[in-house]
C-alpha cells in the first residue's frame, strides 16, 4: 500500500510512523526546518521510510517532491497544519497558507486514491451542546475558518478533478501523549505534578470550557481505521472522546494520578472557548474503533515517556 503522510514530523505523524503496518510503503513529507526528524526516524522507527523535506507552501518544492517520491498514491494521511490558534488570530495570512494552501499544492500535483484529511473540531466554534457533521457551522476563529475552507477544497477538487477519488474529512478534537509539544496542557500538568511535585497550576480563563482528552495510541488506531475503510465518495466524521469534560476537571484528575490535590488559579482568557461536544458512538458505529485508554493510564504512560526522554537527554 503506497502511503503518503503529509506533515509527518508533527506529533501525530511521528506516532503514526511508529504504529502503521510495516508492509505499507510509506513516504513522509516534513518541514525542511525540522532538523531532528530524520534522527527521530533513525532512532525510533524500525522500518524504511522515504523522508523528503518540503515546504508545502512553496509550489516548486511540492513539484520537486512529486518528482522525487512519485505523484501517485493509494492513500494519503494529511496532517500538515498550523497548530497554534493564537498565531492564527495574530497572523491569519500565515494560518491560511499553513492550513489551506498546503493542501491545494498537494492536490494540484499528486493523485490520491483515498485522502484522510485532518480537519478540526474547531469548525464548530460558536456552537453549544451536541454537534455533528450535519450541524450548520460559521466559525469566526481564523484557524477554524481555514480548516473549514480546506474541507470545502477537498470536496471541490474531488468533484471537479476526481482527486482524491475518495475522501474522509476527520474533524479531530485533539490528542495527547509522547512526542507532543512541550506547551501542551497534558505535558505541562505531567511535569508539574509528577516531576516537580507541585500542586499549583494556572489555568487560562475560568477552566469551565471543554477539552477532549484522547490518548495518542487511540487516535492513531482511529486514523488507521479511517484509512482502512474509505467511503464510496466523500464523508465527514468527528473523532474525539466526547466526554464533555472541563479543563478544571482534567487538571484535577491529572493531579490525583500523581498523588496530589490540585490548587488551581485562573488568569486571562483562552483564545478559544469550547462549549460543544460530539457523540463518539457515531465513529464507533462507522469504524468499530473506540478509545480504550483512560486519562489516568494515558498520563502515567506520558510520564514514563517524558522521564525516558529526560534520561536520554542527560546521556
Amino acid at each position: 500500500m503506497r502511503t503518503l503522510i503529509v506533515g509527518a514530523a508533527g506529533f501525530l505523524g511521528r506516532n503514526a510512523l511508529l504504529r502503521f503496518p510495516h508492509q505499507w510503503d510509506i513516504a513522509a513529507l516534513y518541514r525542511p526546518d525540522d532538523g531532528a526528524f530524520e534522527s527521530f526516524i533513525a532512532k525510533h522507527v524500525q522500518r524504511r521510510v522515504h523522508c523528503y523535506p518540503c515546504d508545502l507552501t512553496d509550489a516548486a518544492q511540492v513539484d520537486g517532491a512529486a518528482r522525487a517520491i512519485g505523484a501517485d498514491w493509494d492513500q494519503c494521511l494529511f496532517l500538515a497544519a498550523n497548530t497554534s490558534i493564537p498565531e492564527s488570530i495574530e497572523r491569519p495570512d500565515t494560518d491560511l497558507k499553513s492550513n489551506t494552501l498546503t493542501l491545494l499544492n498537494v492536490l494540484m500535483r499528486m493523485r490520491i486514491g483515498h485522502l484522510v484529511f485532518l480537519s478540526s473540531g474547531a469548525v464548530y466554534y460558536g456552537r453549544t451542546g451536541l454537534v455533528g457533521p450535519e450541524t450548520p457551522v460559521a466559525p469566526t476563529l481564523p484557524y477554524a475558518i481555514s480548516k473549514l475552507a480546506s474541507e470545502q477544497y477537498v470536496r471541490a477538487w474531488r468533484e471537479r478533478h476526481d482527486n482524491p477519488r475518495r475522501a474522509t474529512i476527520v474533524r479531530f478534537f485533539g490528542a495527547y501523549g509522547p512526542h507532543e509539544p512541550a506547551r501542551k496542557l497534558y505535558t505541562k500538568v505531567t511535569r508539574r505534578f509528577a516531576f516537580e511535585r507541585n500542586p499549583k497550576f494556572v489555568v487560562t480563563g475560568d477552566g469551565e470550557n471543554l477539552i477532549d482528552a484522547m490518548y495518542v495510541d487511540d487516535a492513531i488506531a482511529a486514523l488507521r481505521a479511517t484509512l482502512d475503510k474509505p467511503p464510496s465518495g466523500a464523508e465527514t466524521v468527528d473523532l474525539g472522546v466526547g466526554a464533555g469534560e472541563t479543563v478544571n476537571s482534567v487538571v484535577e484528575r491529572a493531579a490525583r494520578v500523581f498523588g496530589l490535590e490540585a490548587r488551581i488559579t485562573h488568569e486571562g482568557a483562552p483564545p478559544e472557548y469550547i462549549e460543544f461536544r460530539i457523540d463518539p458512538e457515531r465513529f464507533v458505529a462507522r469504524y468499530g474503533v473506540r478509545p480504550r485508554t483512560s486519562l489516568e493510564d494515558g498520563l502515567s504512560l506520558l510520564a514514563r515517556n517524558l522521564a525516558q526522554e529526560d534520561e536520554d537527554a542527560r546521556l
